[in-house]
């Protein structure tokens, strides 16, 4: 039993993979190749499960969720104690809250959408059980922030302690397809790194010379209110 179930959970992160990779019209994923270092395996694992999600919110795909999901229950996180201030000049638009991308959402939109599938209801139930193992006592791993950026090249700011010497990244997901840019500065506001790509992501990497609180910046190149994921480690 142990087995097939292990087969199962198998079967459908890789269909779930494939299928997505397969779609048409999706854009590719972007690299950074200039950059001498890599995104780290944690970093890596929530960029998948982000796009994984998008994929399966867009095309009614309980499979893609429910993959997303237990990706994202593997990965230990803590909420961020700094929030973003949001540049809130001019008016404002009325595009309606977006939900978190959070293991127990993705799991339970997954659940939704597998409708009576007894073979996506039987995998749900893995996912659910890691999902309640991983929320179950204190985290660790990167630190992530829900929040929202004003459109019209508005922008949200966070004042982030770093340490002198170890690496660190900064990964910001919009949860609407809106273009955000990323950038990060020192405390003397010296721009250490950025991500100007046309994309819904961005992902920067630097390693602070000193300890301190770094300034990062979420730019919105979109018309309307983007809701985002940030991510630090």
């Amino acid at each position: 039993m142990k087995m097939k179930r292990t087969i199962l959970v198998l079967g459908f992160a890789m269909f779930a993979s494939f299928v997505f990779a397969q779609a048409q019209g999706q854009p590719e994923i972007e690299t950074k190749e200039e950059l001498k270092t890599p995104v780290s395996e944690e970093m890596a694992s929530i960029q998948t499960a982000f796009q994984l999600a998008e994929y399966g919110y867009k095309n009614g795909s309980a499979s893609s969720l429910l993959c997303a999901a237990e990706i994202l229950a593997q990965v230990p996180t803590q909420k961020m104690e700094t929030k973003a201030t949001q540049d809130e000049s001019g008016e404002k638009d009325g595009n309606s809250e977006k939900k978190e991308f959070t293991a127990a959402q993705l799991l339970e939109d997954g659940k939704k959408l597998a409708g009576k599938d007894k073979t996506l209801l039987a995998y749900a139930k893995t996912v659910e059980k890691k999902v309640k193992a991983g929320t179950r006592g204190a985290f660790g791993g990167p630190k992530y922030d829900f929040s929202y950026v004003y459109g019209s090249s508005r922008v949200s700011y966070y004042n982030v302690g770093f340490v002198a010497g170890r690496y660190a990244e900064v990964d910001v997901y919009s949860l609407d397809g809106a273009d955000l840019d990323l950038y990060v500065y020192d405390s003397n506001w010296n721009l250490i790194d950025k991500d100007t790509s046309y994309s819904s992501s961005a992902w920067v990497s630097f390693i602070p010379r000193w300890d301190g609180n770094f300034h990062i910046i979420v730019k919105n190149n979109s018309r309307y209110r983007s809701y985002f994921e940030l991510y630090t480690n």
